[in-house]
């Protein structure tokens, strides 16, 4: 199975607060998440985006952490 890596935004405003990296449902499931992910759920909604798909496990991993640094530097 392949890996992609994915963005969780706020429906409220479209920002994003989220970037993971998963295969199968991982991006669309709501139960294993942090509280802190699931007040923001609660308070804004999320949308789901993938982003890139079809990766390696270790493509997916350097993906996910290149777009974190790329968001905090670019806000």
């Amino acid at each position: 199975m392949s890996f992609y890596v994915y963005l969780h935004r706020r429906k409220t405003d479209n920002k994003v607060f989220y970037v993971g990296k998963g295969k199968g449902y991982r991006a669309t499931d709501r139960s294993n998440r942090s509280q802190w992910w699931k007040r923001v759920d609660e308070k804004h909604e999320v949308t789901v985006e993938i982003v890139f798909d079809n990766l390696s496990e270790e493509d997916a991993f350097q993906i996910e952490k290149d777009t974190i640094l790329e968001f905090r530097y670019f806000g």
